[in-house]
């Protein structure tokens, strides 16, 4: 009989905030176990197939000399009953949320779907038109439901500017909140990882239990080649846009992240 048990912490989001750097980088800890697969979308997407089919993923086979273990689906901030599925079956998880300036963080959403399902679409008209791609930019809504459900002591904030600028002192900050060797520095630390864009294609793997295959190509040779092709038009009209401009979609966001933690964000304006 092989032993199972939940993971210890999960990190929630936000989408295009360096989630799938934060995967490689925990994957090298020798004290740390992550699914080879990122994104198990289990609360959001999974659910029905029940807690020990969540389970398999953190057998102790799998884990092996780990004292930790989690995983990380970005999705999980924002998709409708997730944080509270989270809560009913790992109270005492530790939550790890990274925020990013929000139109930045939807122009970067932009970009990866700019060549499938926002093709022929100005950046302009993805922020008036998709709530989906805005409302996951809302991060400080999605703060206050995190923080009503998990104790503050549980949850780590963290800022993508933090994860841009210093990012051995973020993940000194991950480490520590986890419990395990903070000085450990992984190779991947020095590396800007991100998803092979090619999305339809993706989200299909993934719903089909393949995402293995997408793993495989982002660590083959050919993985920046084809994100220079897809990412080769982010804007139909071809010219550059000015992000500030955007801000104001996100003004009141903004200031309840700042009011919630305490923080300053003048930058994000």
């Amino acid at each position: 009989m092989k032993s199972q048990e939940l993971p210890h912490f999960i990190c929630i989001g936000a989408q295009r905030a360096g989630t799938t750097w934060l995967h490689n980088c925990l994957d090298e800890h020798p004290e740390i176990y992550v699914p080879a697969t990122k994104e198990l979308h289990f609360f959001d997407r999974y659910y029905s197939e029940g807690l020990e089919s969540y389970k398999a993923h953190f057998t102790t086979e799998l884990r092996g000399d780990a004292k930790i273990w989690g995983e990380i689906t970005p999705n999980y901030y924002q998709e409708p009953n997730a944080l509270e599925r989270i809560r009913q079956d790992i109270p005492n998880a530790k939550i790890i949320y990274i925020l990013r300036e929000p139109v930045s963080r939807a122009f970067s959403q932009y970009q990866l779907y700019a060549q499938s399902q926002f093709s022929g679409k100005t950046f302009e008209e993805i922020i008036a038109e998709s709530e989906f791609v805005t409302d996951l930019s809302m991060q400080g809504k999605h703060l206050q439901r995190l923080l009503s459900l998990f104790s503050r002591e549980n949850v780590l904030i963290l800022l993508y500017d933090t994860l841009s600028a210093e990012p051995e002192k973020l993940l000194r900050e991950v480490f520590r909140f986890l419990d395990v060797n903070e000085d450990f520095l992984p190779a991947t630390i020095s590396k800007r990882i991100n998803r092979i864009v090619l999305p339809d294609l993706q989200n299909k793997l993934t719903k089909m239990k393949l995402s293995w295959i997408i793993e495989l190509v982002k660590a083959s040779p050919f993985s920046e080649f084809i994100k220079e092709i897809a990412h080769k038009k982010t804007d139909k009209t071809g010219t550059a846009l000015d992000l500030k401009y955007y801000a104001e979609t996100f003004k009141n966001d903004i200031d309840l992240i700042e009011k919630t933690l305490d923080i300053d964000l003048k930058h994000w304006r």
